[in-house]
């Protein structure tokens, strides 16, 4: 009997860790859709934890609630409980990762907002549009941050260190893919002082990875809003094949009716192809 105890008490104290654990993952997921599966779990934890520290106290001292059979009906019924609750959230969990393949192949890039409140955007722009805008860099980031703070979920892709955006514009969680050509051997210090969990370096050359990233975005995101740098992809890139990279991106925010700015230069392209991009997206 005294054993059975002990391994009840071990089994509470290892229960009431695991309340921890699914909790420290529960404020990690950003989106809140994707927290009621954790939360789900750490109540079926809760919950396995009580009916073990009371089954410690009947097996040890003999305490009951009301009677023998009553407490040993009500610790019956605790254990359902967690196991139809813990069923339930691993359910959920299972039907995210069904549909929502991006959950966990790339959590630097799941959407959040800055701030929600609310208001008309700086810009002339319609969801479910793409632009394309020669203006500079810091008219665009400015715009960009502002929607951040009025409830869109933003996704900076930029040739600018991480660090110094969001210093500059004050962007503390939004997602930033840093287009750069760093190669491997780079200092340690140099990258973990510019990167942080929000952000990570992207190939220019790997547009598939682009696309990726940029979907797996766009499937959990409810407002979406994304500023693409595109200055560094067309020097490296076929233009023919950074052309279908932007129509298959502009057919994406489409379909998610987010709003997608591209800004470039204009000495960075010919007039064939901005007459190229004009045939799929708007200018601003």
């Amino acid at each position: 009997m005294v054993n059975f105890s002990f391994i009840s008490l071990l089994s509470a104290v290892i229960s009431f860790c695991a309340i921890f654990i699914v909790f420290g993952i529960f404020n990690k997921v950003y989106s809140e859709n994707y927290k009621k599966p954790w939360l789900f779990i750490g109540i079926s934890a809760i919950i396995l934890v009580i009916s073990e520290i009371i089954t410690f106290f009947f097996q040890s001292f003999g305490f009951n609630i009301i009677s023998i059979s009553t407490t040993e009906f009500i610790l019956y019924f605790l254990r359902f409980v967690t196991i139809v609750t813990l069923t339930y959230g691993l359910l959920l969990e299972y039907m995210i990762l069904r549909y929502y393949k991006g959950k966990f192949v790339k959590m630097k890039f799941i959407p959040v907002q800055e701030g929600t409140l609310g208001g008309d955007l700086d810009l002339n722009v319609n969801t479910g549009e793409s632009y394309y805008s020669f203006k500079g860099e810091e008219d665009f980031l400015n715009n960009f941050t502002s929607a951040t703070k009025k409830g869109f979920e933003g996704f900076l892709l930029t040739e600018d260190s991480p660090s110094e955006i969001r210093k500059k514009y004050k962007l503390e969680k939004t997602p930033i893919a840093w287009i750069t050509k760093l190669q491997g051997g780079v200092d340690e210090t140099y990258l973990k002082d510019n990167i942080d969990e929000n952000s990570d370096i992207v190939d220019p050359l790997q547009l598939n990875n682009l696309i990726s990233y940029i979907d797996n975005f766009l499937e959990q995101s409810q407002n979406p809003f994304i500023l693409i740098d595109l200055n560094l992809l067309v020097r490296v890139n076929n233009f023919a094949i950074l052309s279908e990279f932007l129509k298959y991106i502009a057919n994406k925010i489409q379909r998610y009716n987010g709003i997608c700015l591209i800004r470039i230069d204009k000495a960075a392209i010919t007039d064939l192809q901005m007459n190229e991009l004009k045939s799929f997206l708007k200018i601003i």
